[in-house]
């Protein structure tokens, strides 16, 4: 890039960072979908990180980012979306063919993320995907074939707005349902997380692991994003600085500058939770499974695991401090939900972003 000379300094730096934020910030896409990696399905990217993992840490450990193995048939709503072209006739291969989760809301019905269910911006076929019930264990439970796939029309894989979708089975699942949120979500409050997604190894379990989650604002998951586009920014700044021998003030100006400028990654259709600590997180493989609070009457789902954001100089995918992780928010579809299973309807097909904007800085 050409930089006309003699410029005062943090106008300089200002040019350049101008020109350098389409690159940093298509790498934040990729990083944002990176967990789950929008653009590219999870359909091929999880089942090969699953094998790597594999080959890599035969022996992993058995924690998911602060969680815990859960008890077996203690969440049987929960589903495996499995790659069929990776299956054979063994249960042994089913661990290896998973790549997202999902719920079981009705019985010939599965929620699951937008994400999951797309591949470079096209939906997947449904005979690509077996849904598999009724298991704790990858090796268990019972295969279904999908016979329908739709992802909600105002799915961004730029923003990961709507990030919502459904599978219509084959045939009905035999399995228990849960229920879904119909009341704004709290603010704050206990959630909980299940999937059988990422662990702080790197290894990929074959266990359903379950992790307790705290609500947070959306304002707090805007903060600590923005922060750690903040600072990349300026990271990146500072590396062409040193080349341009531009002053440490004149970056920092620079990089504040825009970041002030930056729009809130979350939209109203978003819920943020996690701990501000990223000891307890969702990860790869763990999307579109459910997000859910449990009272008097059961488990509530409020929220579909969607998506998360890390510094680019982060060694590990997830469980990132002050980053929380980023969910779909189901109160938000009920309409959306109802219309599509039960035919056509006035329910609009995705609402409107809301106290969120709906792009990316």
């Amino acid at each position: 890039m050409n930089i006309i000379h003699r410029v005062r300094p943090l106008a300089a730096t200002l040019l350049a960072g101008m020109a350098m934020l389409a690159t940093v910030n298509a790498i934040h896409a990729a990083d944002a979908t990176a967990r789950p990696e929008a653009a590219v399905s999870p359909m091929k990217r999880v089942a090969e990180a699953r094998a790597k993992a594999k080959a890599e840490n035969p022996d992993g450990a058995d924690r998911v980012y602060g969680g815990k193995e859960a008890e077996k048939g203690a969440y049987p709503f929960q589903v495996a979306l499995l790659t069929t072209d990776r299956l054979d006739d063994s249960p042994a291969s089913q661990p290896d063919a998973q790549f997202c989760g999902g719920s079981l809301i009705a019985p010939q019905w599965v929620l699951t993320a937008a994400h999951c269910l797309v591949d470079n911006g096209q939906p997947i076929s449904a005979s690509a995907i077996t849904v598999l019930t009724g298991a704790t264990e990858l090796s268990e439970g019972k295969r279904h074939k999908a016979a329908e796939v739709i992802v909600n029309e105002g799915y961004s894989e730029q923003t990961m707005d709507s990030d919502i979708g459904l599978i219509r089975l084959a045939e009905p699942a035999d399995a228990p349902t849960i229920k879904l949120a119909r009341e704004a979500t709290p603010e704050s409050g206990k959630t909980t997380v299940i999937g059988w997604g990422k662990m702080q190894d790197g290894t990929f379990p074959t266990a359903l692991m379950v992790a307790d989650l705290d609500l947070e604002p959306n304002t707090t998951c805007n903060t600590g994003i923005k922060d750690i586009y903040a600072r990349d920014l300026k990271a990146a700044l500072s590396d062409l600085a040193r080349r341009m021998r531009y002053s440490a003030r004149g970056i920092d100006a620079a990089a504040n500058a825009i970041a002030a400028d930056m729009s809130d990654p979350l939209t109203g259709n978003m819920i943020c939770a996690g701990t501000a600590s990223g000891e307890r997180d969702a990860c790869n493989g763990d999307s579109g499974g459910p997000l859910f609070m449990t009272g008097a009457d059961g488990p509530v789902q409020v929220g579909v695991v969607s998506w998360g954001e890390g510094p680019a100089d982060g060694t590990t995918a997830c469980g990132h401090k002050n980053a929380y992780g980023i969910y779909t928010r189901l109160a938000n579809y009920t309409g959306w939900i109802e219309e599509k299973m039960n035919g056509p309807a006035a329910a609009p097909a995705a609402p409107k972003p809301g106290a969120g904007t709906a792009k990316k800085p």
